[in-house]
């Protein structure tokens, strides 16, 4: 028992530092400690808010920092795309630049010359005879005489209208 008599004083004095108003403190804080003390009957702790403030400092920092990083980073990654794009590009002149080299190379052999000749240009010797095959245009086609004026366009659709209003003689 003599050792709950010693720590009771020892309570009783810090609560009595508590209950007492600072010096220098707002009238209003000094209120608010009486009317703590007033409304606690026993031992109840005042609850902290949520937020506080060093905290929506905190988070309005990091979001500040967020922000800018957001646009370089942004930019970074577009210009990264960019590069991909480019490169892919740049690999595709170089195959094209290629190809042309090989093209040069094979039109300064009079060979491939003279075969690109005969083939695209029907090109021949003097004493050559060349034969062009012209395969028979499909029996369904109509010929048309080529000296045979031809009506306007509207006159054959004006035509080919009042051939559909006719009913069919042949059914």
């Amino acid at each position: 028992m003599p050792r709950e008599t010693q720590q009771q004083p020892t309570k009783a004095r810090k609560s009595a530092k508590a209950d007492k108003p600072r010096k220098g403190a707002a009238t209003r804080a000094g209120t608010k400690a009486k009317a703590t003390k007033a409304t606690s009957a026993g031992r109840t702790r005042r609850v902290r808010p949520m937020l506080t403030s060093r905290a929506a400092i905190l988070a309005l920092v990091v979001i500040v920092i967020a922000l800018s990083l957001a646009y370089p980073l942004r930019e970074y990654v577009m210009q990264r795309a960019q590069i991909a794009q480019l490169q892919d590009e740049r690999a595709r002149m170089e195959a094209n630049v290629e190809e042309l080299r090989e093209r040069e190379e094979a039109l300064n052999e009079d060979a491939y010359v003279e075969r690109e000749a005969r083939a695209r240009l029907h090109y021949q010797y003097p004493d050559e005879i060349a034969y062009i095959v012209i395969r028979p245009d499909s029996e369904d086609e109509e010929r048309v005489d080529p000296s045979e004026p031809r009506d306007p366009w509207f006159t054959e659709l004006w035509r080919s209208v009042e051939e559909a209003d006719r009913p069919d003689d042949g059914l």
